[in-house]
This record gives C-alpha cells, sequence and structure tokens, in this order.
C-alpha cells in the first residue's frame, strides 16, 4: 500500500500504545482514522489528539471480543467514512504467570477472545468494504516475536494467541495474493507501552488477577510506540508479509529455527527398528 492520503484506517485498541502511535502515524500520512478501544474516555481523548493532526478521527467505544460490537463500529464507521483502507488489528490484552495445565478457561476465553478472535471478528466486519471498493488496501495484524518462540516467561496462553494470529495472517497473505490487498504481522519485542497495567485494570474489572500488574524493566526500557510505529508504516509502504521491528530478536528466532533443522536432519536419518 504506497498511498495514505484521503484514505481511511480502522486501529483497534487505539486509546494509547502503539494503536495510538499508529493513528498519528497514518493521520500524518494524510489517512482520516476510526480509532476503536473498549475504553471510552481514552479512546475519546486518543481521537481528539489524532484529529488536531488535520485529518478526520473518529472515536468508537468497541469490545473487539464481541462480534456484534465489532459489526456495529463497521457500520458507523462506513457511515462516517464511506469506506476503509487499512485495517490494524492491534487491540490485546496480556497475563503472565502461572502454567498452562492450571489456567482456567476464563483466562483462555478472555485471552484468545480479545487476541485472537478480536483480529477475527475486525477481520469478517471490515474486509469485505474494502474489497467491495477495488482501491487496495491493506491488513495489519499486530502480532509479537512470542508468535514465534514462548521462551520462559511464563506468558504461554498470550503466546499460544499470538502464535495463532502469525497463522491467520499467513493464510490471509494466501487468501488475498494479487487482489491489492497487502497482508503485514508484526513482530515486536518489548515496546514501552502500558499493556501491562491496562491489561490488569481490564482483568480487574472482570474479577481476575494478574501477577504482574506493572510493567518489566524490559518494558517500560522498551522501543518507543513511536517508532513501533514508523517501522510498521514501512512494512505496509513495501508491503512486507513479515515485519520485524526489534533486531535483537534474531538470535532467538535462528535458535529456535535450528532446532526445528535439527529435528528435520533426525527425521531423514530414521530407520525403522529392527
Amino acid at each position: 500500500m504506497d498511498l495514505f492520503r484521503d484514505r481511511v484506517a480502522v486501529i483497534t485498541g487505539a486509546a494509547s500504545g502503539i494503536g495510538l502511535a499508529m493513528a498519528k502515524a497514518v493521520a500524518r500520512e494524510g489517512m482520516h482514522v476510526a480509532l476503536l478501544d473498549v475504553r471510552r474516555d481514552a479512546v475519546l481523548a486518543a481521537a481528539t489528539a489524532v484529529s488536531v493532526l488535520g485529518v478526520r478521527a473518529i472515536a468508537i467505544e468497541t469490545d473487539v471480543s464481541s462480534e456484534q460490537s465489532v459489526s456495529a463500529a463497521a457500520t458507523q464507521v462506513i457511515a462516517e467514512f464511506g469506506k476503509v483502507h487499512l485495517l490494524v488489528n492491534n487491540a490485546a490484552v496480556l497475563v503472565r504467570g502461572g502454567q498452562i495445565a492450571s489456567t482456567s478457561d476464563e483466562v483462555w476465553d478472555w485471552v484468545l477472545g480479545v487476541n485472537l478472535y478480536g483480529a477475527i471478528h475486525c477481520l469478517r466486519s471490515f474486509l469485505p468494504p474494502i474489497q467491495a471498493h477495488g482501491e487496495g488496501g491493506h491488513l495489519v495484524t499486530m502480532a509479537s516475536v512470542s508468535g514465534f518462540a514462548v521462551g520462559n516467561r511464563q506468558n504461554g496462553v498470550y503466546a499460544a494467541s499470538k502464535f495463532a494470529l502469525v497463522g491467520l495472517a499467513e493464510a490471509l497473505a494466501f487468501d488475498l495474493a494479487g487482489t491489492g490487498i497487502g497482508v503485514s504481522v508484526v513482530l515486536p519485542a518489548g515496546v514501552a507501552t502500558e499493556i501491562y497495567e491496562n491489561s490488569a485494570q481490564l482483568r480487574g474489572a472482570r474479577g481476575g488477577r494478574n501477577l504482574f500488574p506493572s510493567a518489566p524493566q524490559d518494558t517500560q526500557d522498551g522501543m518507543s510506540p513511536d517508532e513501533m510505529a514508523a517501522r510498521t508504516l514501512d512494512g505496509i509502504r513495501q508491503n512486507r508479509l513479515y515485519v520485524a521491528t526489534h533486531p535483537r530478536t534474531r538470535e532467538m528466532l535462528e535458535a529456535r529455527h535450528r532446532a526445528l533443522m535439527e529435528a528435520h536432519d533426525l527425521a531423514e536419518q530414521w530407520r525403522p527398528s529392527s
């Protein structure tokens, strides 16, 4: 996607962090923006901050885990702007601590409902309008390096949702090849956002507990949301499927892929037992 001016972007999880940074980045390119977030007051303030950049920006309180809520948001976006060209599936929540085997269904339902089904619901509601106008467009899935390598951070539920998002984006790329609609999946590591604090707040509103209610140091010291947005924007311009943002994650990914290739070496060497 190389044309931005006077086109329309829809961004989820847009009230703060990467989502708000993306909204400002595309607004500076001349795109009008629909900011979606479950936090009403925060997303209203975010839309005001984006509108001062000289574009039309609207805030829509949206629970992406609800298909009905997303569908209603899509109706409002089309009524306001007429078209959609860019969808950034960014909304996410995070729970850390505890082991996978002891994680309750309620936690699984919450994390997958926002991180995975949120993206699915938005694709169902916003991809058809992008396809309908024939002007091309782009779909961005904000995954994570945790979608390729889990590590020892006790974030297995979050990682499972991000692994699923990587597969979703790869499948979309096949589905949309040759249509003029690009697909990118972004693989950030630490970004200095309030995802821990926001997730803890949202979790608390559901009567749950987050064992990490404040951001660890590597998140506090992470890449700025603005740099993340700039790197993502370059990926959209260049129509890259994989948008790696943190060079330091190369070693982690190479180690995982070496282990996979070693497994294939053993498969080639296998002989049936006598």
